[in-house]
């Protein structure tokens, strides 16, 4: 059992811990970033290699104030484990926490906080920390959680916040789907496409092959008005939570797609792009990172610069948690099933492809079925402008002021 070393008391101190080997917890540039973290890794083959540090420090630390344990997952296990995170504060009963599930996301998005509160231990109790995995399958390849925890006293790591949290991503949403656009689904959709056709009495038994032509008439119709159509109902705000050191974050790895099965289009106008600090200050991203700033690409700091590839990388890296906030749109759902629904309006989608589906079949109105489809169109942007639109007349101007010429006396201006 480690010694109590005199002269060292608080618990944020590093040298006032010990490893099982009796050493300082390893907390120095790994992974290339020292930042006083204590770093972990587990797997199934190894679930516990840096065993759990103990606090042996002045003891009267331990019974007053609470303790901040913040865990950062900086890399994930390939083997299907789950980590978890346990302490010691009396006897031998640990409490343990589950951090993520197992390779649910990417690690950027997964870090967190225990408070452990300490006004209840007394001078013979003890504090230790320790991360490991269960589950998954061992595997000598098989990458290992790289986790950093932070130690901490500093009561503000956890600050309270009145409703709504600035820090919860459901409070800068909309519900996933509200009913302000109609939709409908592609069973009902093919049916009044085969009964404008002609096909009314085979509408529910189409002719072989027939069904799959309606359905691709309409996934083709909905897939060119989005990207045709720019005032769409799709704009969200989309939230990524940004790990220190990490630069570069998948797209689809954010908020929205866990909570709405949302992903962003990076192909469509992006309004707005910023970080989140913990202190609930935005600031805005520039868009775009010269090369030349890699020079500088050791130096972590607050990031100011972002750009979208194959995934989103920010610079320069991230020096402590950050939140990244993009203002974008989401992409198609799934429009294939009988029962998958459209994304846009579903009367624009539908006329849209009865337009397409009567040219294909020579009939002569298909060109006043696109003339309809257009002019719907046209009335759903301009609905959107809401009381931004301008129409000549509207718009009370004041009269203009005849300007006053003013005389100034040199001598009491003291010229």
């Amino acid at each position: 059992m480690p010694v109590v070393i005199g002269g060292h008391g608080d618990i944020v101190d590093p040298a006032a811990w010990r490893d099982v080997a009796s050493n300082v917890p390893y907390n120095v540039n790994f992974p290339l970033n020292g930042d006083g973290r204590y770093w972990f890794q587990t797997n199934t083959l190894a679930t516990n290699t840096s065993g759990p540090i103990t606090f042996i420090g002045d003891p009267s630390f331990l019974s007053t104030g609470s303790v901040n344990l913040q865990w950062s997952v900086v890399q994930v296990a390939t083997d299907g484990s789950t980590p978890k995170l346990a302490y010691l504060t009396s006897g031998a009963a640990w409490t343990t926490a589950t951090l993520s599930s197992a390779g649910a996301q990417l690690g950027g998005i997964q870090n967190g906080q225990i408070v452990v509160p300490l006004n209840t231990l007394t001078s013979l109790s003890v504090l230790k920390v320790q991360i490991y995995s269960t589950g998954g399958i061992s595997s000598a390849t098989a990458l290992p959680y790289q986790i950093a925890l932070a130690i901490t006293r500093n009561i503000n790591e956890g600050l309270s916040w009145d409703s709504p949290n600035p820090f919860d991503p459901i409070n800068y949403n909309a519900a996933c789907m509200d009913n302000a656009v109609p939709t409908a689904t592609m069973s009902s959709l093919s049916v009044r496409i085969l009964v404008r056709l002609g096909f009314a009495n085979q509408a529910t038994n189409p002719p072989p092959g027939m069904a799959l032509l309606v359905q691709d008439f309409l996934t083709s119709a909905q897939t060119y008005l989005y990207k045709r159509y720019l005032q769409l109902h799709t704009k969200r705000l989309f939230r990524w939570k940004v790990n220190p050191g990490q630069r570069f974050y998948s797209l689809k790895d954010n908020d929205e797609d866990v909570l709405c099965n949302f992903q962003m289009d990076p192909l469509k106008s992006i309004e707005w792009a910023g970080i989140q600090d913990t202190r609930n200050v935005w600031y805005p991203l520039i868009q775009g990172i010269p090369p030349q700033l890699y020079t500088m690409i050791t130096k972590p700091w607050r990031p100011a610069r972002y750009d979208i590839r194959q995934a989103i990388e920010l610079y320069p890296m991230p020096d402590q948690t950050y939140w990244l906030w993009i203002k974008g749109h989401f992409g198609l759902t799934s429009f294939i099933a009988p029962t998958d629904t459209t994304t846009l309006d579903s009367e624009l989608v539908f006329l849209h492809a009865l337009a397409n589906a009567k040219s294909h079949y020579g009939q002569p109105d298909a060109n006043n079925i696109e003339a309809q489809a257009n002019a719907y169109r046209g009335e759903l942007i301009a609905g959107t402008h809401q009381t931004a639109h301008y129409l000549p007349g509207t718009i009370a101007v004041p009269p203009a002021v005849r300007p006053t010429l003013i005389q100034f006396d040199s001598q009491g201006s003291g010229g």
